[in-house]
């Protein structure tokens, strides 16, 4: 890959739901969270992932520093076809939040196998990173790592939150539905390639809406470059 590639780390500061609309669920679970096809792991979608930055580049606090048209492409509906230069990646799951009892709020439950499996896929796009660096970057992180198995199962269905959302007419309730939500804290990352290395650093310690339900606050995201 010619470009710059670079990693970001992308941490929730509210419950965070971006929507798989493409698998049906008869579970429960009304509104899935979205999730690698491969792992079964949370992630956030690269087409979700560009959508939303491109959205805070184009009416967030950082509008007009960045070419937005030649990263990210033309915009739909007009007659220019131009191609975006940047190219983004899914963002994988690396840590989850897990509740103490000794005194601290929560530690960051995590697996060496998934942060190396992501540190592989990066060194193969060309971004130099590490799972060293990728814990350091990260605060309250456990002192052992979980197994594959066992962090799976934190992030199974049957384990994440799932909250009750309901629809009022008249003060009467017309729908209730369960949405599923990835916690606050935890932590994901994200591999987007640009033309220069500082292409995107406007976002590096911004905050950047992802996914559903902004008024009522979910998907408010940090953003930090490796």
């Amino acid at each position: 890959m010619s470009n710059s590639v670079s990693v970001w780390l992308i941490i929730p500061q509210t419950n965070l739901h971006v929507g798989n609309e493409s698998v049906g669920n008869f579970s429960v679970i009304d509104k899935a969270i979205q999730r690698d096809v491969t792992t079964d792991i949370p992630c956030i979608n690269s087409s979700s992932l560009k959508g939303a930055i491109k959205e805070y580049l184009t009416s967030g606090p950082q509008k007009g520093k960045v070419d937005v048209q030649s990263l990210f492409g033309s915009v739909k509906g007009s007659e220019d076809t131009q191609k975006g230069s940047a190219v983004f990646f899914d963002a994988n799951l690396l840590f989850i939040p897990d509740q103490c009892v000794d005194g601290k709020v929560y530690e960051l439950a995590y697996c060496d196998e998934v942060i190396q499996a992501f540190v592989d896929k990066a060194k193969a796009l060309g971004a130099g990173c590490s799972m060293e660096s990728i814990k350091k970057s990260c605060n309250a992180v456990k002192d052992n790592p979980e197994s594959v198995e066992k962090f799976k199962e934190r992030c199974s269905d049957d384990s994440l939150p799932i909250i009750a959302r309901n629809c009022l007419e008249n003060g009467e309730s017309v729908n209730l539905w369960y949405e599923q939500v990835l916690p606050s804290q935890s932590v994901l990352a994200a591999i987007i390639a640009t033309p220069d290395a500082g292409d995107l650093d406007v976002l590096n310690n911004e905050i950047v809406q992802i996914g559903a339900n902004a008024t009522i606050g979910y998907g408010y995201c940090l953003f930090k470059k490796l």
